[in-house]
């Protein structure tokens, strides 16, 4: 493996990230993609401050999970949070038996919100008499901490825990973006970041497609995707992209049917590509086996309506990477030139096992974060390289008020890199958000 850093510049005005490169040792394996490194042997640059952590295992506001007797016997999945906006949320789970469920919604302190009953979920047919829900949550109050439980027939089946509704755009409030990609390998690699995640503070989570190995399969969803993380996500949402492994499976149904996604990407892009907004922060999720005109006309209006000050875009193929599957020619042609010209600040991307910064391209920094859990793979490094390492990782996308600091941790906890994009003025301007099923 070749790891290179460099100085950093970008057009626009950036914090100066000085490090120094530590050589590595290939270690046997990595090729393999089975097993990866799962400790970083090189140091990138470290000149933000690191990330605050917590401990694992710390309780939210509204306690930890419990189920009753008589939810152990009807749930399946159990609930996860989807959609989730300054206004709004999904929670979505699986149970046995035609009858749905109530979400009752409180304050930590106890006083009630809302009320929101299950609706059955036909889009996503189940097995073995299961079936698959959804509650509509609607009347939150921005930056706002909510505990929910799950009721039947006035009955308790689950108390869930607790989330927090996005911030209001124009209020330069913190935005914590967990980041994972080819994740969904069911081994040990994959349960060693875990336990770092438990420790990472986090809004929203977004995965960079290549969720559930080999074929992304509704059984390998189950197994090696909620089963593994069902306890992050029932108290923050996931907005993941897809990634080639899951259009081994019918066009990727199971990931549309698991998921329920923002619908704004047109007919074409249904649960595909999409947008939302978290705060001062605009995300993008592209589906890269899908790269074309339509997605590449989409995108620009989608980016050419944005106002909010920062931009997120991520997908599974990357359009620079010096691992084995090298650069995508495809994101390349129809959407790096779109991305640049609409001054999108970071774009996310994995399918190669592995962790790679470049230097800024026409203001844009590339990231390729493919190490969430499924082995690794070397990378070489290039030119425009500034800092690689072939190990198991995750990324947290800190954004707060002007900047935004970029850290990645590997799954022995230490944070081996990062980077940080200071703008002049992150004021967000007025716009109206795009309804999440729109």
């Amino acid at each position: 493996m070749h790891k290179r850093n460099t100085k950093r510049a970008s057009l626009f005005i950036v914090v100066p990230l000085i490090a120094a490169a530590a050589a590595a040792v290939a270690v046997p394996g990595c090729s393999l993609n089975e097993s990866g490194n799962i400790a970083a042997m090189g140091t990138g640059d470290l000149t933000a401050p690191p990330l605050e952590r917590v401990a694992a295992g710390t309780p939210s506001p509204c306690g930890g999970t419990t189920m009753t007797e008589s939810g152990a016997a009807v749930i399946a999945r159990r609930p996860y949070l989807q959609r989730v906006t300054a206004h709004d949320a999904v929670l979505v789970w699986t149970a046995s038996g035609a009858t749905g469920a109530t979400v009752v919604v409180t304050t930590p302190e106890g006083a009630p919100v809302a009320e929101a009953p299950a609706s059955l979920d036909a889009s996503a047919p189940l097995p073995g008499g299961r079936a698959q829900w959804t509650a509509a949550i609607d009347g939150l109050a921005p930056a706002t901490t909510y505990c929910y439980e799950l009721q039947r027939g006035g009955e308790t089946l689950m108390r869930a825990g607790g989330f927090a509704s996005a911030p209001a755009p124009g209020t330069g409030a913190r935005v914590r973006t967990l980041v994972i990609g080819d994740s969904g390998g069911g081994g040990s690699d994959q349960r060693a970041l875990y336990g770092q995640l438990e420790t990472v503070p986090f809004d929203l989570m977004i995965h960079t497609g290549d969720i559930a190995y080999d074929h992304g399969t509704l059984g390998e969803f189950e197994g090696k995707f909620f089963d593994v993380y069902g306890a992050l996500l029932r108290r923050a949402p996931i907005f993941p992209a897809s990634g080639n492994h899951e259009y081994d499976t019918a066009d990727a149904t199971a990931f549309r049917e698991v998921f329920v996604l923002p619908e704004n990407g047109q007919p074409g892009g249904r649960e595909r590509w999409y947008s939302y907004d978290w705060g001062d922060v605009h995300f993008v999720a592209l589906d890269t086996e899908r790269t074309g005109a339509e997605q590449a006309a989409w995108l620009e209006a989608d980016l050419a309506a944005n106002r909010l000050p920062w931009t997120v875009v991520y997908g599974h193929k990357p359009p620079h990477s010096t691992g084995d599957h090298g650069s995508d020619a495809g994101f390349v042609q129809f959407f790096v030139p779109i991305l640049e010209a609409h001054d999108v600040d970071l774009v996310l991307s994995g399918h190669d096992h592995h962790y790679e910064r470049f230097k800024p391209q026409h203001g844009v920094l590339y990231v390729v974060s493919g190490g969430g859990g499924k082995g690794t793979r070397d990378v070489s490094g290039g030119p425009i390289t500034a800092f690689a390492e072939a190990v198991i990782h995750c990324v947290v996308v800190e954004v707060q008020g002007d900047t935004l600091t970029l850290h990645a941790i590997d799954a022995v906890g230490r944070e081996f890199d990062s980077a940080v994009i200071q703008k002049a003025a992150a004021v967000s301007k007025s716009r109206t958000p795009v309804p999440a099923g729109a």
